[in-house]
């Protein structure tokens, strides 16, 4: 597992955390509420998280940072 690399674009939530790594981004996931987690922009974002860490290299890092921005968008987070 890859949970250690670096998103290509550093994140910026409105509260003041900063996503950097999977790791950040699988964290702050998990502390959603299960609600939210079920939402499809979630749900893409997880896949991809989980894609991201597992399969390394095969699965463009990139594509996980945008789906998560999309999802912090979605939910007014960023």
């Amino acid at each position: 597992m890859a949970w250690t690399r670096r998103l290509p674009i550093s994140l910026y939530l409105n509260d003041g955390r900063t996503l950097t790594t999977l790791a950040q981004a699988r964290d702050l996931l998990l502390d959603l509420p299960q609600l939210d987690q079920a939402n499809p922009h979630w749900q893409s974002a997880g896949e991809l998280l989980l894609q991201g860490a597992y399969r390394g290299r095969q699965t463009p890092i990139l594509d996980v940072s945008k789906q998560f921005s999309r999802a912090l968008h979605i939910d007014g987070l960023l």
